[in-house]
C-alpha cells in the first residue's frame, strides 16, 4: 500500500501538467490574433522615386481604412478614399510627389475587430520639384460616411458575428484539449492499476 501513493501523486501531477497547458493555450491564443502593418511601399525611412501611391500590408485582412499622405508642411497628397484588397491597403496620390520628406497616418479595423492606428512611417521622396501648381491640400473633413482617423469606429455587425464565431471556435478547441488531456490522465490511472493492483501491494 505504501508504493501507491507516490504512484498516484505522479498521474495527478501529469494530469495537472495536461491541464496547466491546456490553460495556457487559452491565455495566450487571443494575443495573437491582433492584426499589425508588417509591410509598406515604400518602406519604412526608404527613398523613393516617382511616388504616386502608398501601400500598407497588414497581419490580417483589413475591414476599414483611412490614410493621410502629409509633407513637413502638413500639406495632405492622398487622393480619394483608400482602397482595400484582403491584408492590403493602397492610397492612390494626387500624383508623383515633389521631392521632400513624408510621413504616412493610417487607422484601420482588422478581421478581429481591433482599431490600429500608427504615424511612424516616413519615407523621401526624389524626382517631382514642387510648381507653382502643386496639390492643393485634401479637406481635413472626411467624406460623407467615412470616420476621420481621430475618431472612434466601431465594427460592422458582420465584423462582429465573424469574430464572435471566432471567439467560440477558440473556445471550443481549448475546451476539446483539456477534455483530451483529462482523458489522457485517466487512461493512465486505469492502465497503472490493472497492472499494479493495490490488492497486492
Amino acid at each position: 500500500m505504501k508504493t501507491s501513493i507516490p504512484r498516484r501523486l505522479g498521474l495527478l501531477a501529469a494530469l495537472v501538467t495536461v491541464l496547466t497547458t491546456a490553460f495556457g493555450a487559452l491565455l495566450t491564443t487571443p494575443a495573437l490574433a491582433h492584426t499589425r502593418l508588417v509591410g509598406s511601399t515604400p518602406g519604412k525611412n526608404a527613398t523613393a522615386a516617382s511616388v504616386t501611391e502608398v501601400k500598407l500590408v497588414f497581419s490580417d485582412r483589413i475591414g476599414f481604412a483611412k490614410v493621410l499622405v502629409k509633407d513637413k508642411a502638413g500639406k495632405e497628397y492622398q487622393a480619394g478614399d483608400a482602397r482595400r484588397g484582403g491584408a492590403e491597403v493602397t492610397q492612390k496620390l494626387t500624383g508623383p510627389l515633389p521631392s521632400g520628406d513624408y510621413t504616412v497616418s493610417y487607422a484601420v479595423v482588422g478581421a478581429d475587430g481591433h482599431r490600429i492606428e500608427g504615424s511612424d512611417l516616413t519615407f523621401t521622396a526624389v524626382g517631382a520639384q514642387p510648381t507653382g501648381g502643386a496639390p492643393t491640400a485634401a479637406p481635413n473633413a472626411a467624406s460623407p460616411g467615412t470616420p476621420p482617423v481621430g475618431a472612434s469606429v466601431r465594427s460592422s455587425p458582420k465584423a462582429e458575428a465573424k469574430e464572435s464565431s471566432n471567439g467560440a471556435a477558440r473556445w471550443v478547441m481549448i475546451g476539446v484539449g483539456a477534455l483530451l488531456g483529462i482523458g489522457i490522465g485517466v487512461l493512465i490511472v486505469s492502465r497503472a492499476k490493472r497492472k499494479h493492483p493495490s490488492s497486492g501491494e
